[in-house]
This record gives C-alpha cells, structure tokens and sequence, in this order.
C-alpha cells in the first residue's frame, strides 16, 4: 500500500489556488512528489476537491497498488465515500473522482495540517510560482528538510 498526501491553496482575494501532492511507499520513501497550479477556484472547497480529483489521476498513472488516501479537508474527504457533495455544485468533480476510484482499492483517512506540511508547502509554492511540476522517485530541494517530520503512517505492503 502506498499513502497520498494531498493539499491545496486557495487565495480568496484572487482566486487563484494550487495542489501539492506527495506518493510515498511503506518506507517512506518517495514514489512522486508533484504541484499543479489552478488558475481560477470560487473557494478552497473547490480547490480541495481538484485536490483530490488530480491526485487520484496521478496516482492511477504511476501505480497499482491499494492507495491511503491523506488529505487535510475533511470536507472534500467525505466525498470518496458519501454522496453529500454529487448534487453540490462541484458534483461533477466529484463524479470525476468516483470514476478514478473504479476497480482500486482506496482507504481514506483525514491529516492534521500539521501532519501534511509536504503537501501544503508544495501547493503553497505552487500558487505562489504559478507552475505546475512533477518529480518521479523524488521531491523538490524545498520538502527535503519537511519529509521525515510528516506523517508517515504505518504502512504495510
């Protein structure tokens, strides 16, 4: 099983929000580190939830193996496993997601802020640099010193 961490940054003032995202094995070690920039969200729900959408996107490319879903919104969480966003204005997002989840084995479980701070800095320096990027095997210089002061719940393989 591998673990996603996932966040996002919304600045209200101009719309402007990010993703951050980390894939690591049972050890810890890094299978992709990754950020995108989006360029208009109406609030951070809806960041939460592309989150969340181009998360599970990633990870359908880069493995098969059973994925701990770890963000920090437990709003845009509630949405892999209920029902309560898909008649919400961002039901089609949230339709995208279910789509992504088809024929995989997704357990979901919601981060403190101050367990995903790999993700946020990486959404964070997203919005702020306005690019969209993605390591394989590792992570930027910027989450090095963050990596092992996550969590890094017990994994099993």
């Amino acid at each position: 099983m591998l673990a996603l961490s996932a966040d996002g940054s919304f600045m209200e003032a101009d719309g402007t929000a990010a993703a951050g995202f980390i894939l690591r094995r049972h050890d810890g070690s890094v299978v992709f580190a990754a950020y995108r920039f989006l360029f208009n969200c109406n609030e951070a729900l809806e960041a939460e939830i592309h989150v969340l959408m181009i998360g599970m996107a990633l990870v359908r490319q880069h493995t098969e193996l059973p994925i701990l879903v770890q963000p920090d919104s437990s709003t845009a969480l509630s949405c892999l496993s209920g029902s309560s966003l898909i008649s919400s204005v961002y039901g089609h997002l949230v339709a995208e997601i279910k789509s992504l989840m088809v024929g995989r084995e997704f357990i979901s479980q919601k981060l403190h802020r101050t367990q995903n701070r790999v993700a946020d800095c990486l959404a964070g320096y997203s919005r702020s640099e306005r690019a969209t990027t993605v390591w394989l095997g590792s992570g930027p210089p910027c989450i090095e010193e963050l990596l092992p002061l996550d969590c890094n719940s017990i994994i099993t393989e």
